[in-house]
């Protein structure tokens, strides 16, 4: 008897002993599992840091002369935009003088293009154009008043509403693009600039007299014959 509870606490104690080392090494097996998982995640961390870093990294590096360019490619789409539009005010206006007055500044909106063209050259770039949403909105606008007040008592004075939009706007975009092109020392662009700011700037000039010294009485006056025979 005393043999057999011997051997059977011999086998007892290996057992556990056994049981011991397997959990030993199941738990080793599970640290370094843990240890590997955790290597993967920092190593993943890091490399989205990198990457992150170096996106920011890329988005800081522009400068003046990409805005130029943007600022370029903007004015390109919107100056032919302007060209194509500019046909249907043309045959929409009444008054003889808005008539030409339109018919010249599109003449001068195709040497403007040519313009633009020039100062991509200059740059060693293709002329390319890059949508502009404002200049499509105020043109879409545009099309809309003339839908609303073309052929009434209103109409010039709508057509000239709208391109005043255009004007202001092409004024705004002309006149920090030179200062641009004068900051990067670029005077050749700055000449072509500057020559289409003032036939933007005379056209403009040149509605206001129109609208103030007839077109807008002529519209005014179509309200009070109205409300007389109200």
């Amino acid at each position: 008897m005393a043999n057999e509870k011997k051997a059977a606490d011999e086998t007892s104690t290996k057992a556990k002993e056994k049981a011991s080392k397997s959990s030993k090494a199941a738990r080793g097996k599970a640290e370094k599992a843990s240890a590997e998982t955790r290597a993967k995640r920092s190593q993943t961390i890091a490399a989205k840091a990198a990457s992150a870093k170096a996106s920011k990294q890329a988005s800081e590096s522009k400068g003046l002369a990409d805005l130029f360019e943007h600022a370029l490619a903007d004015m390109y789409y919107a100056e032919k935009k302007i060209y194509k539009s500019l046909p249907k005010m043309i045959k929409a206006a009444n008054h003889p003088e808005l008539v030409e007055a339109l018919t010249q500044h599109r003449e001068e909106t195709a040497a403007q293009i040519e313009g633009l063209e020039a100062i991509f050259a200059l740059l060693g770039k293709r002329a390319k154009a890059e949508k502009c949403d404002a200049i499509d909105g105020i043109l879409e606008e545009s099309e809309s008043l003339l839908e609303d007040f073309g052929g009434t008592a209103a109409g010039d004075a709508a057509i000239i509403f709208s391109c005043q939009a255009v004007e202001h706007y092409e004024i705004t975009r002309y006149g920090s693009m030179s200062a641009f092109a004068d900051a990067l020392g670029l005077d050749e662009a700055k000449v072509h600039l500057e020559t289409i700011l003032d036939q933007e700037s005379a056209a403009d000039s040149k509605l206001s007299e129109l609208a103030e010294d007839t077109i807008n009485d002529a519209a005014a006056e179509y309200d009070e014959d109205e409300s007389e025979h109200a």
